[in-house]
């Protein structure tokens, strides 16, 4: 049995602490990574009249790996719902446009409910359609047909009928990833966390960069403590989000766990180096227990220091002071 299914949330991720008798017991707040993000996106011509139905708007991490695809109504609108704050960006293509690939667009501090409005050329009787991006040929036409009526029903949140498509769109075409990783997010929905993982599993399988599998199944196997399994899937997310504080975070503590203390502490230290690194000040502990393991006293104990400046609120503040306390007397 699962112990514990996702449900709106893609990382919850508790961070424990071994750098004394005391710490162990104890872990600083669990980061998490919301999924209330939702992006809307208007695709118009240089006129600001709206493109027609059917355009292809795919939504990509920065590094270009498929997150989400949809097409266009006819007033030129894609909804993306349920989004990991985090950087993408689009890409629109279809019948008479230029293929057309959108600059990093921030879903991080930026509020639930994002609109982007984003100008496209009509493509001239003169183009050359070769140089136009080809859009996933080998997936055919029948399967796309019923995989963007289920995205149709994702967006009206009625997953039952957003099921039944994808379970067509995969019987047409056993192969697409893409297909299985949102049947997979469908059946979070339904509360069926056996068939989600199985959905996102597979979804990884035939596409190791589809982010939305990897978060879910790095958390999966994170909470039933199976780090071995958590792993590759929550190095797969970081490599499409390497700025990311919350992947890299619980992907050090993962690596601690599975004893590889160098990547542990070249990750955690990573964190601090990014925007909104104090909310991730727990990472600071991680690196803290890696040094101290090493003997590298003064090192952890600068550590330690850190996560007290940026976390002094924190529940085991208290216990971390005993520790640098006792660290600080040691090395008099």
């Amino acid at each position: 049995m699962l112990q514990r299914f996702f449900t709106g949330v893609l990382l919850f991720f508790f961070i424990t602490i071994a750098a004394c008798a005391a710490l162990r017991a104890q872990g600083p707040p669990p980061p998490q990574i919301a999924t209330q993000e939702q992006l809307t996106v208007r695709v118009v011509f240089e006129d600001d009249t709206p493109v027609p139905a059917d355009i292809r708007v795919e939504l990509l991490s920065t590094y270009g790996s498929g997150v989400d695809s949809r097409v266009t109504d006819t007033s030129g609108t894609v909804h993306f719902t349920e989004l990991t704050p985090s950087s993408y960006k689009v890409r629109i293509s279809g019948s008479g446009i230029v293929t057309t690939e959108s600059g990093p667009i921030e879903l991080t501090n930026s509020g639930p409910n994002v609109t982007q409005f984003f100008q496209v050329k009509r493509t001239a009787f003169t183009t050359d359609l070769s140089s136009l991006a080809p859009i996933d040929a080998s997936i055919p036409p029948e399967a796309r047909k019923e995989f963007d009526k289920a995205t149709e029903k994702m967006a009206q949140k009625n997953w039952t009928e957003a099921k039944t498509h994808f379970d067509r769109a995969i019987a047409i075409y056993p192969k697409y990833a893409l297909a299985h990783s949102n049947l997979g997010l469908v059946y979070v929905n339904l509360k069926d966390g056996e068939k989600a993982v199985a959905s996102f599993r597979t979804a990884a399988q035939l596409d190791d960069s589809l982010q939305q599998a990897n978060l879910y199944l790095g958390q999966f196997y994170y909470d039933n403590k199976d780090y071995k399994q958590a792993e590759p899937y929550l190095l797969h997310a970081s490599s499409a989000t390497p700025r990311n504080p919350q992947i890299l975070t619980a992907l050090a503590n993962t690596q601690l766990k599975n004893g590889e203390s160098e990547q542990a502490l070249a990750n955690a230290q990573k964190v601090h180096s990014l925007p909104d690194h104090k909310k991730f000040a727990s990472a600071h502990l991680i690196a803290a227990q890696v040094l101290s393991d090493r003997g590298e006293n003064r090192r952890a104990q600068e550590e330690y220091r850190q996560f007290l400046q940026e976390d002094p609120d924190s529940p085991i503040a208290g216990r971390v002071k005993d520790v640098l306390s006792k660290l600080d007397t040691g090395s008099r």
